[in-house]
């Protein structure tokens, strides 16, 4: 493997197990990644009590599933509030104009 690609690869480890792994991001955020991940497998093992890594990977994988579907829909839930009251905003904006063009003077001139 020539230097460039290995001075790409970063060792983490996830429950127990050392990967060399080459990303795009810096190491840092790579190795965060990994933590989270281990997490979710430690704690999901201490929960249902399976040491079989294959099932706590796919148990970790739809609990992370869930956690991004659900952050998703909150943000998807929170643009769709922001929109609507953007709308209420416009539209009561474009009354307040309309109301101060019936109260103007004749000839265009404010109050």
């Amino acid at each position: 493997m020539n230097d460039k690609l290995e001075a790409n690869l970063i060792q983490i480890e996830i429950f127990g197990q050392v990967y060399k792994v080459r990303g795009e991001e810096d190491q840092g955020y790579i190795e965060e990644l990994a933590r989270y991940v281990d997490s979710k497998m430690t704690a999901i093992a201490e929960t249902t009590g399976t040491i079989d890594s294959l099932k706590v990977a796919v148990l970790a994988a739809l609990n992370i599933a869930d956690e991004f579907f659900k952050q998703e829909r909150e943000r998807k839930d929170s643009e769709d509030r922001v929109a609507a009251r953007a709308d209420e905003l416009a539209r009561a904006l474009e009354d307040a104009l309309k109301e101060d063009e019936r109260t103007a003077e004749p000839g265009g001139a404010l109050p």
